[in-house]
């Protein structure tokens, strides 16, 4: 797999910028010379800064705010785009990772089971079951796993579904 640079939003030149309701795009040209414009975003109502949301390999506007408005008035394309990123996001975990996450203290541990499972302020339990069976299906010791991980992924849902409860 090959590793991509981390490109941040503050280096990059301004195209445009489009807000619907509580959702806001910036679209910025890339500062590595490889001719591609990104698409970030930014949930207000759960995110305090934007994210790359993807990449268009060129500037056109229509194409763009077509993918916008797609993007903002389809729940499954939000939620698709969503289950890819968290994928991605699992392959960058180190093999120690729920080592470490074993030995923190409560209140850090809590911290670290929002951040194994993506979120922010807002706790959906239909989300966690789903990120619950993606990690199940790469980290389970029946697929090739560690039983360790499967027992920090299942504490951090417990905890976390508890929460959502409350």
């Amino acid at each position: 797999m090959k590793k991509q640079p981390v490109i941040y939003m503050q280096y990059c030149e301004m195209l445009s910028e489009i807000s619907i309701d509580d959702l806001h795009f910036k679209v910025t040209l890339s500062p590595i010379p490889e001719n591609f414009c990104i698409l970030w975003f930014k949930d207000s109502r759960v995110s305090y800064s934007f994210e790359a949301l993807g990449k268009f390999s060129r500037f056109d506007k229509r194409s763009v705010l077509d993918f916008i408005v797609r993007y903002s008035t389809t729940n499954s394309l939000r939620e698709e785009i969503a289950r890819k990123r968290f994928e991605r996001k699992l392959e960058t975990l180190a093999p120690c990772f729920f080592e470490q996450i074993e030995q923190l203290s409560y209140e850090k541990k809590i911290d670290a089971y929002k951040n194994l499972y993506n979120l922010d302020s807002i706790i959906e339990k239909r989300d966690l079951a789903k990120k619950r069976k993606i990690m199940a299906q790469k980290f389970h010791p029946d697929v090739g796993g560690d039983t360790r991980a499967m027992s920090v992924i299942n504490e951090a849902y417990e905890y976390l579904v508890n929460e959502a409860s409350a």
